[in-house]
């Protein structure tokens, strides 16, 4: 015999609207101001991020999350402008991911908030700046409103996916709670 779920039946056309609707009613519940560019490039990540094979990679004989600071090793390694946005792309993308899936409890790899944080908002920062020096207002926008509010939109991702810290010894995405109700 199947035991009824005790949460709330989930209607959506697919899991990218899904993200869309979680992503835009958690910003609207944190009263956080982003633009709907940001919102949905975030619902995006969520969307895409789903699948475990855009979160670890594989490592010859199992898959593993890579530490940030390879991945910008790799982008200071890379080759071509381009391959260092990529880079510097999935480092953001993962940081602020894995900060707001795991908060609280990262990994050894990923040391603390604090470090995905840091590592997440300086790879937005230099992607916007590339993107502006590029004429790409919109690409410039989104990423340097990630950037900007990085610990905010760690917190986003974490209420989205039902990760809020809850206990004593958890660490809170955001240490100013003052935007959320």
């Amino acid at each position: 015999m199947v035991e009824p779920t005790s949460g709330p039946l989930i209607r959506s056309s697919g899991l990218g609207d899904y993200f869309h609707n979680a992503v835009q009613q958690a910003a609207d519940r944190a009263h956080l101001a982003a633009d709907a560019a940001t919102l949905h490039y975030l619902a995006s990540l969520l969307s895409d991020y789903s699948r475990s094979e855009r979160v670890f990679d594989y490592n010859g004989e199992h898959l593993q999350l890579r530490p940030l600071a390879l991945l910008y090793a790799e982008a200071l390694e890379a080759p071509s402008a381009a391959e260092q946005r990529l880079w510097l792309q999935r480092l953001g993308d993962l940081a602020i991911f894995v900060g707001g899936l795991f908060a609280g409890r990262l990994s050894r790899r990923f040391q603390n908030l604090d470090y995905c944080v840091s590592m997440g908002g300086t790879a937005y920062s230099v992607l916007q700046q590339n993107a502006a020096q590029r004429a790409r207002q919109d690409q410039a926008l989104v990423f340097g409103e990630l950037a900007m509010g990085f610990r905010h939109f760690v917190a986003l991702v974490a209420e989205v996916t039902g990760r809020v810290p809850t206990g004593p010894d958890e660490e809170a995405p955001m240490r100013n709670q003052s935007s959320r109700r």
